[in-house]
């Protein structure tokens, strides 16, 4: 029994190659596990727990996405990396952020020069990032593209926070996302 079970351990261990195994705090000759964290674990950990600051790099300009020190895309030592989300495959990404749309959870990442960001709100930039296209540019929200914010309560952000609040709003940007 007790042969078969290290058989077993042995056999996950070195059979799932690409994941990392994580010794548990045991005896050396003890067990392993295998260490895959899903897109549920990543999204807690980078959004609510990480953190970090978009720097006003969460729209796409010039084609590209981000900018200096964006925690969606600058890696760097102490900063989260985004890397192991963004490499999961763009259908499952895609699924998996726009059922983030309707949550209003306050998350830990900071939009710059605005307000911390809603959970929703940075489905959205991820989205975009995916994408290299902005939510504006939907054919239904062409009109936020040349809008004039008004201060920090009337700016991009509280745009597309007011747009995932609205159910309807909220399908028609999904429906958009979609047909990418």
């Amino acid at each position: 029994m007790k042969r078969s079970l290290l058989f077993v351990v042995l056999l996950v261990c070195f059979s799932c190659t690409g994941n990392s195994a994580t010794k548990l705090n045991s005896p050396p000759d003890t067990i392993y596990f295998v260490d895959t964290l899903g897109l549920d674990s990543l999204w807690q950990s980078l959004v609510f727990e990480k953190g970090g600051c978009l720097t006003g790099g969460q729209y796409v300009k010039d084609g590209h996405f981000g900018g200096e020190g964006c925690v969606l895309t600058q890696h760097r030592k102490g900063r989260p990396d985004w890397r192991p989300f963004f490499r999961n495959p763009k259908k499952d990404l895609t699924e998996f952020l726009i059922s983030q749309f309707t949550d209003t959870s306050t998350t830990h990442i900071h939009t710059c020069p605005f307000a911390i960001a809603k959970a929703g709100e940075v489905a959205v930039y991820c989205l975009s990032k995916i994408y290299l296209v902005n939510w504006y540019d939907f054919e239904p929200f062409l009109e936020y593209q040349n809008r004039e914010m008004t201060d920090s309560t009337d700016c991009p952000q509280t745009w597309l926070q007011a747009i995932l609040e609205d159910p309807k709003k909220r399908e028609l940007l999904i429906a958009e996302w979609r047909k990418l």
